[in-house]
């Protein structure tokens, strides 16, 4: 009988997906002199190896810390001295035990033969692939002469540093309290952002403010939700490990509502699936709230204990009147309150004191004209009827009124949301209003009920000013990469001189998964001197001038617990030595400083750095140490059980409330940009910038294109895993049905995506999931992997004046057959 091939790829039959997961999944032997050459060879050596000789394994405790806010405590086996597999270890709550695909494929990272093994300096021109083996005594000093010279030449920006996510961890990776920042901070070098997912927190954090695990309840809370709205977010792709706490709380009876512009796979486990326009997700909030009030369904008492719904508004400033500004003495230490209007005495007093206060009015105090907050946002709301919404969001009437009803009436409510409404210009509205939706239907701050993301940054406990600040060192100068262009050009960023010679990339892939890839390669191509640190020869590593190998993850000792979905912190042990010459990130950074002058920053081994790290009261509060982490490998990072963000209504906003109003909202990148003011006071919609169909462009270019966060890949990383090629060997568009007929396209054509900025090639698949009007891709892809051209050839680097942030989603683009 013929072997049943597999959909996904036609020339990977069963049987070779079988032994192809069985090689990643079993144990198998690996030579680190030869890297990994086929999945099936090392299976052949694992079925020919002594089955005595597991005796003889080591098992280390790790953790895979891309940023997939995954986070998986894993057992790294080792055996003669190499990684042969990785296997899930034990939670503490057996309810987080994790390991995807691509953790269990660790080895063949390892092992890769895309693995930078030495350093080497460029031998030809920027990206022609011609190298030179030297060594680390060479590279350090090459790199420190060039990046003392430019500062003492051009000043201290004169050189940068950029670093985004690609690994989290407290020595050798990004991350809150990292060593990468403090050698960034004692030095003084410019901090260079990558500008990503910087919408969410624009948004959110006015209204909600930011805890331990950003504004979000632990996920085993979830089963406690009776509603939960997956808003503009795909865990089963993006958070694969948090997906089955939505389905155990279907299963207890939540109402499950997703609302997203494409039928993702969640939605297929749904109650209520909602497919909003691309970047309408602002007006669809503010149609909800129009309901909410229209209904009475308010939670008025929570919005005078635990929001700032009541505080008056100044007529003049567009401030909230506080004590000071009317004339009342403030004891030594006594903080400065805000006023509200007493319900019960007809008078205005300071909120801390007054029993009862009005939500509704427009008052004049001492000759000063306020409004309460809540005035003004019902104002706005009126704005946004639910027919208006609809309209804009390109649903249905009954739709919103149905999804309102089961959101405000079917609590606890709970909002699950991650990055997929970040990536429009216009993102940081959205987020700001799902979160002031919350606050008016008081689903916050109680089991079941929250608004925003969990990934867990233990910013409770982690001593960020001991690490981060050497010798009373001032954070560095941040410029968001998508303005480097302008910068190197005006050698200005706003009133600051900068003329920026060199970059170190570290962490980050820009090249390959930054927006506009033509904009970021003509600025490869004018700064003077590049370095890139790395496991692997990406698209960025390509344009380096000094390439430096790093140790992979378990080739190293150091501690993790940044922006995952659980509540743990875990002790990665050093499971084998690194390869060829690799270094691990922090001895990379002790060398670097003790050529800067900086060296005293690091006058500690990385058993050092980790215990300054956590050294803290509320670390030991929770029973963290580097003693207790050794013994046990995974500590609780989180208080609670769950943990509940905002419990009984306590905010970590300057006032300690929910505010459904912005009383100074300020850009998160601030180069003196003008701003209007009153957009980001209330909740507000604005269209996207460019993926918009009313946009003129539309005509020309019809086409929305979101890219896809799925499971092969965590960002740009993985692309260098065989197994993993076979499992999904090349980059496709999907497209619904009705579009693709439009144009003569079916599954597996070759199609053309372009606009003004660019094009790439890729295969169509047909997927009636996607909406009329929208294109899917996958992304994390290389230039390697398609046809022709790239996918971030056709985005922008456009951001919003008041949020620094790359906008992936908002790009029209024309499509057709190849």
């Amino acid at each position: 009988m013929a072997q049943e091939k597999s959909r996904l790829n036609p020339d990977l039959s069963r049987r070779t997906f079988l032994k192809a997961s069985a090689a990643t999944a079993a144990t198998v032997s690996v030579v680190a002199a030869n890297p990994w050459s086929s999945a099936m060879t090392a299976l052949a050596e694992e079925e020919n190896t002594d089955r005595a000789t597991i005796n003889d394994e080591q098992i280390f405790s790790g953790a895979c810390r891309g940023n997939c806010a995954g986070g998986c405590f894993l057992n790294i086996h080792v055996r003669n001295g190499k990684v042969v597999r990785t296997s899930a270890r034990e939670m503490p709550n057996p309810e987080y035990n994790r390991i995807c695909v691509k953790g269990l494929t660790h080895v063949q990272r390892i092992y890769s033969k895309d693995r930078l093994k030495y350093p080497m300096k460029r031998a030809g021109e920027r990206g022609e692939g011609k190298w030179e083996q030297i060594t680390w005594d060479e590279a350090i000093n090459t790199i420190t002469e060039k990046w003392k010279r430019y500062q003492d030449q051009y000043g201290k920006y004169a050189f940068g540093v950029m670093w985004s996510s690609g690994s989290y961890a407290t020595l050798s990776g990004a991350g809150i309290g990292s060593a990468m920042n403090r050698l960034q901070n004692a030095n003084g070098a410019l901090n260079i952002t990558a500008a990503v997912d910087m919408a969410r927190g624009q948004g959110t954090k006015p209204a909600l403010g930011q805890g331990t695990f950003v504004t979000a309840n632990e996920p085993a809370d979830l089963k406690n939700s009776k509603t939960i709205f997956c808003w503009g977010a795909n865990p089963v792709g993006a958070q694969q490990q948090s997906t089955h706490f939505f389905l155990e709380a279907k299963e207890k009876g939540a109402k499950i509502v997703v609302i997203d512009p494409n039928f993702n796979a969640l939605a297929a486990k749904a109650d209520i699936f909602v497919p909003v326009r691309p970047g309408s997700d602002a007006a669809l909030a503010l149609g909800m709230m129009n309901i909410v009030v229209r209904e009475n369904w308010v939670d008025e008492p929570f919005l005078k204990k635990s929001s700032g719904a009541p505080f008056l508004v100044k007529e003049s400033d567009g401030k909230f009147l506080h004590q000071s500004d009317l004339g009342i003495t403030l004891a030594e230490g006594q903080k400065d309150q805000p006023i509200v209007w007493d319900a019960l005495t007809n008078t205005y007093g300071a909120v801390n004191a007054v029993e009862d206060p009005a939500l509704r009015g427009t008052y004049t105090i001492n000759g000063i004209k306020v409004t309460t907050a809540y005035e003004l946002l019902l104002t706005r709301i009126a704005e946004y009827p639910p027919e208006k919404a609809a309209e804009i969001c390109n649903i249905s009437v009954e739709q919103i009124e149905e999804i309102t009803k089961l959101y405000a009436t079917n609590k606890p409510s709970a909002i699950y949301e991650f990055f997929g409404i970040d990536h429009y210009v216009n993102g940081h509205y959205g987020y700001f209003a799902m979160a002031v939706l919350a606050i008016l239907t008081g689903n916050l701050g109680k089991s079941g009920a929250f608004c925003g993301m969990g990934e867990n940054l233990a910013t409770d406990w982690i001593n960020m000013a001991g690490t981060m600040f050497p010798n009373g060192a001032k954070p560095s100068l941040s410029v968001p990469v998508n303005m480097l262009t302008e910068v190197l050009e005006t050698k200005m960023y706003g009133e600051t001189p900068i003329d920026l010679k060199g970059i170190y990339f570290t962490h980050v892939n820009q090249v390959g998964n930054g927006a506009e890839r033509k904009a970021t390669l003509e600025v490869m191509k004018k700064l003077e001197f590049i370095v890139v640190a790395d496991m692997n020869m990406n698209e960025t590593a390509q344009y380096a001038d000094i390439l430096l190998p790093v140790a992979h993850w378990f080739e190293v000792d150091d501690v993790f617990v940044n922006y995952s979905t659980h509540p743990y912190a875990i002790l990665q042990e050093k499971a084998i030595d690194p390869l060829y010459e690799c270094k691990s990130d922090y001895e990379i950074y002790k060398l670097l400083a003790d050529k800067l002058g900086c060296g005293d920053a690091f006058d500690m081994d990385e058993e050092g750095y980790m215990k300054l790290w956590m050294d803290t009261d509320g670390a030991r509060k929770l029973g963290i140490t580097l003693e207790n982490l050794k013994k046990e490998k995974v500590l609780r990072a989180l208080p609670g059980d769950p943990y509940i963000y905002a419990e009984g209504g306590v905010f970590a906003t300057p006032s300690g409330r929910a505010q459904i109003y912005n009383e100074s909202p300020a850009p998160n990148n601030n180069y003196g940009q003008t701003f209007d003011v009153t957009k980001e006071q209330l909740p507000y919609f604005e269209p996207p910038y460019e993926a918009w169909h009313e946009n003129p462009l539309h005509e020309k270019y019809p086409f929305t294109m979101i890219q896809d966060k799925g499971r092969w890949r965590t960002h740009s990383q993985w692309w260098d895993v065989p197994i993993l090629k076979e499992l999904s060997p090349e980059p496709f568009v999907r497209i619904n049905p009705s579009d693709a007929a439009a144009r003569n396209i079916k599954t597996g054509d070759i199609v053309k995506l372009y606009n003004d900025r660019g094009y790439v090639k890729i295969k169509a698949v047909v997927d009636r999931g996607i909406q009329p009007g929208v294109l899917s891709l996958p992304k994390g892809r290389e230039k390697h992997e398609f046809i022709e051209g790239h996918y971030q050839d056709l985005t922008s680097r456009v951001m919003n004046s008041v949020c620094a942030n790359s906008a992936f989603f908002d790009v029209l683009v024309q499509v057709e057959k190849a």
